[in-house]
């Protein structure tokens, strides 16, 4: 399920967004700028809802912010606000935000936006030619895996497996969806044969094999940047 963060300090409006979208996405809701910039870095949701007005800390800042960090840069940012003048809406713009709505807004208006953006956030991953992070570079043209510059061969359907994963970060996959979207719907496979794959993916990543975490109860998920390896940059840096 994808999640949607609202960072909003009006609980009216927290209220009728939790209403519209819980049903379809994974809601959480920050009260302030400040704290909706650390959930977003620790529960790295795919769409932000942001409000201008926080106080303290109002939008525009938290959206600098989250777009000038490497971890948070790519998920999309939806103002809402009653602030109908264009210079607000300029400088949304130009500090990256993909959309503006303006409150008071209908509830299908609402979910109209979030898909669309969700929608164009998820064909820019699947657009990506090369993936990379220290130690492990993917070239989804070449179907090529180097692990420390070297290459490690891989299955067309172990490739593919991975490129799934790859492409939707820091999201946790049921293996219905794995199954689904890697083997097909028509086709008849067991979770096993899932658990297996990933075994097997997991055995070549070698010391990179954390990127891909099982999830107690609910299937996998790809971390970027698992805490192991934060650990080891930080031993190589002090070294």
């Amino acid at each position: 399920m994808e999640k949607i963060l609202v960072v909003e300090d009006s609980k009216d409006f927290q209220f009728l967004i939790q209403t519209a979208l819980s049903g379809d996405y994974k809601v959480v809701c920050a009260d302030n700028g400040r704290q909706g910039v650390d959930i977003a870095q620790e529960f790295k949701p795919d769409l932000i809802l942001l409000d201008i007005s926080l106080g303290e800390m109002d939008g525009f800042e938290v959206c600098h912010l989250l777009k000038h960090n490497k971890e948070t840069a790519h998920i999309p940012i939806i103002f809402l606000s009653s602030r109908v003048d264009t210079h607000s809406k300029v400088m949304g713009f130009d500090l990256g935000a993909e959309d503006f709505l303006e409150k008071p807004f209908e509830a299908g208006e609402l979910k109209a936006r979030v898909k669309v953006r969700l929608r164009q956030s998820q064909t820019s991953k699947e657009n990506i030619s090369v993936f990379e992070v220290p130690g492990l570079r993917i070239d989804f043209v070449r179907h090529r895996v180097f692990i420390e510059e070297k290459q490690t061969l891989f299955s067309a359907l172990e490739f593919k497996l991975l490129s799934f994963f790859v492409r939707q970060p820091d999201r946790v996959l049921s293996r219905e969806q794995i199954l689904n979207s890697v083997w097909g719907v028509d086709t008849f496979v067991t979770d096993r044969v899932v658990d297996s794959h990933i075994r097997s993916i997991r055995k070549k990543l070698g010391s990179y094999k954390d990127h891909i975490e099982s999830i107690y109860g609910e299937g996998y998920r790809f971390n970027p940047a698992p805490v192991s390896h934060q650990k080891k940059d930080k031993t190589q840096k002090a070294a």
